[in-house]
């Protein structure tokens, strides 16, 4: 039976405290740990029509290399790099972060052998897109990458094939895992848009058209099919732009991550064109990954209504979306994707998803997942 909704999250969680460990009879292992309440809340379906993705948390948030950005940076194929006073820089060897953050990732891997023995069904892998790297790393001159036209063309590259021999670690050490790949493009807006600052902060770099942007997408999605995994097992992160939609739908991408807290008012002529590019792309088979806030005050009650309300004003039924996914996440890339937060700024740990988040996302989602039955 197909389900009515998926629950996943967007690739972080919060390293349980001291207390949490003792308190739960966890290993000391973070990495462990982490895993295994990841697995103990989204390992197994809730319902009958709600489904869940697992996921290897890609960031715990244990130090300044353990985020989602030095985590994709040392997932890239035959890159090297360090982090200096203003970012993360790739070039000429190996520094100690960057070193570093390749063994968090290491250390992930070999907890899932142990904390995911015998798991069989979904299992997620997270990093951000090719866009985005371009606009939060920075090259040898101290120019972001975002500046050098060749260095952004490399990038779908090293990644796809640094994802590839990634997923072929995951598929040894978790042989039951049916593989899935979730590409945070937290600032592809802000590139599109021309929002993102040069080094000095006086000026912007040029905007970035949608079918250059869309190009980088269709080189990792090639990359990916040809190791085996189609359309339906990547999700991608599109922003809230018709033109971006439709550079992804370009690219071949079937899933389609959106934050309805971005998406226009459909009272809007620009919200309007969008909306009814959302609701056509999903007419022509492409999925929603609706990326919301289900912590208290996180307002997701009010985002899913609001998002259900506005596809009913477009002539669908609520039962028109069913199968949808909700990706969890704490909203911390919102001011990135507006231009308000710098792309290569160092996050905190309040940016990552803990346990009461998940536990908030299945305290909902049986009411959602009976409106889309309605």
């Amino acid at each position: 039976m197909r389900s009515l909704v998926t629950l996943t999250g967007d690739g972080t969680f919060r390293a349980p405290t001291a207390q949490e460990t003792q308190r739960l009879g966890l290993p000391e292992d973070p990495h462990l740990a982490a895993l295994m309440r990841v697995r103990a809340l989204l390992g197994d379906d809730p319902e009958e029509q709600i489904a869940t993705r697992l996921y290897l948390p890609s960031a715990l948030g244990l130090d300044e290399t353990d985020h989602l950005l030095p985590a994709t940076l040392a997932l890239l194929a035959e890159t090297t790099g360090d982090l200096v006073s203003y970012g993360w820089r790739l070039g000429t060897g190996t520094g100690l972060a960057w070193q570093h953050a390749r063994e968090m990732r290491e250390r992930m891997l070999d907890a899932a052998r142990i904390a995911l023995l015998g798991y069989r069904g979904p299992l997620m892998t997270t990093a951000l897109g090719p866009a985005t790297l371009a606009g939060a790393t920075f090259l040898q001159s101290g120019e972001r990458t975002l500046g050098d036209p060749g260095a952004v063309r490399d990038l779908p590259m090293l990644l796809a094939e640094g994802l590839v021999e990634h997923l072929g670690l995951v598929a040894d050490r978790v042989p039951g895992a049916q593989q899935h790949v979730l590409l945070r493009e937290d600032a592809v807006a802000a590139i599109h848009a021309g929002r993102i600052p040069t080094p000095s902060g006086r000026r912007r770099y040029p905007a970035v058209p949608a079918p250059e942007i869309g190009m980088l997408w269709r080189i990792l999605m090639v990359a990916l099919e040809e190791f085996g995994l189609g359309p339906d097992a990547v999700t991608v992160g599109v922003g809230a732009d018709l033109e971006l939609l439709r550079a992804a739908r370009d690219a071949g991408i079937r899933r389609l991550a959106i934050a309805p807290r971005r998406l226009p008012s459909l009272s809007t002529d620009a919200g309007r064109a969008l909306w009814e590019g959302i609701a056509e792309a999903c007419d022509d088979g492409a999925v929603l990954e609706l990326v919301v806030d289900p912590r208290p005050g996180g307002n997701l009650g009010p985002e899913l209504e609001t998002m259900l309300e506005t596809w009913r004003r477009l002539g669908h039924s609520d039962a028109d979306a069913a199968g949808v996914a909700v990706i969890a996440h704490t909203g911390a890339s919102h001011e990135v994707h507006a231009g308000r937060a710098d792309p290569s700024a160092q996050p905190d740990a309040s940016t990552l998803l803990d346990e009461a988040a998940l536990e908030a996302l299945l305290r909902i989602a049986p009411s959602w997942a009976e409106r889309l039955a309605s």
